[in-house]
């Protein structure tokens, strides 16, 4: 089946910031493939939103939603989330690289497996997937949707964190750090690949500070904690998953067609 809409797949999407992201590009009209690696009826739970909260208006031509499990990790695994996809829809436009390896781990403390899994996660995921996905973004980008509300380039977007610029940043952001400054290399290099930009493909990055996201209360367990990192904010507070799925949806318009090889820290101020 072709999709008569833009088509985006967002990996780690099934809670936090991949979760908003998800929900934002499906209220600005694209179709939506919820990648997840283990929560399924969390991942389900984002499709039955999309379903009931972006439709009623337009029942004719529905916005609409699949889960896959992949881990990207896996070259395989990335097949499949890539076959799904076109089976589904029938092309993809836009891929937000929203997975990651989360776990704070100093020098002392990493482990030879913590390394492989911390860069295949993201690094070597990310990497290998865009480079599957290559094909079918220079093909969306040639096959223009006869709508043209539904307007807007292909895209590859990852998300790396301001920790990669942050001053504050700790021995036990190490590997995490290391993962993510390669990961934004890995976006400034192929924005300049010519089959990427020949293509018609930008490549740019997201850099979120601090997010209040279930999964950054579980890391610091602490409401004292929570109140530091709000009040290094001039607006005194974190963000919010919104502001960061705000900026996706930027750079996977139109409006960003000029917008490549950038990375957007999206930190309220925290760092600049």
């Amino acid at each position: 089946m072709t999709s008569n809409r833009r088509v985006a797949i967002v990996t780690g999407s099934s809670r936090g910031i991949g979760r908003a992201i998800a929900l934002r590009l499906a209220q600005d009209g694209f179709n939506i493939v919820v990648n997840y690696h283990s929560n399924a009826v969390k991942a389900q739970q984002v499709v039955d939103f999309i379903s009931t909260n972006t439709n009623p208006t337009n029942p004719t031509n529905p916005v609409r939603a699949i889960a896959v499990q992949a881990n990207i990790a896996n070259i395989d695994e990335g097949k499949y989330l890539l076959s799904e996809t076109i089976s589904a829809f029938g092309r993809l436009d836009v891929v937000v690289l929203n997975a990651a390896w989360l776990y704070y781990e100093s020098i002392h403390d990493m482990t030879e497996a913590s390394y492989l899994e911390a860069f295949d996660t993201n690094v070597k995921g990310p990497m290998f997937f865009a480079k599957l996905a290559h094909p079918y973004l220079a093909k969306a980008k040639s096959t223009p949707l006869p709508d043209s509300t539904h307007a807007g380039g292909s895209r590859i977007i990852t998300v790396s964190t301001t920790l990669t610029s942050l001053s504050l940043v700790q021995g036990d952001h190490l590997l995490y750090c290391a993962t993510k400054g390669a990961l934004e290399q890995v976006t400034r290099t192929l924005a300049k690949d010519k089959a990427f930009g020949g293509s018609g493909i930008t490549v740019n990055s997201v850099a979120p500070g601090p997010i209040d996201t279930e999964g950054l209360r579980q890391d610091l367990k602490d409401e004292g904690a929570l109140e530091f990192f709000a009040g290094l904010h001039p607006e005194g507070r974190l963000g919010e998953t919104e502001d960061v799925a705000g900026v996706v949806a930027f750079l996977a318009s139109e409006e960003a067609r000029w917008v490549n090889g950038q990375i957007l820290r999206v930190n309220g101020g925290l760092a600049v």
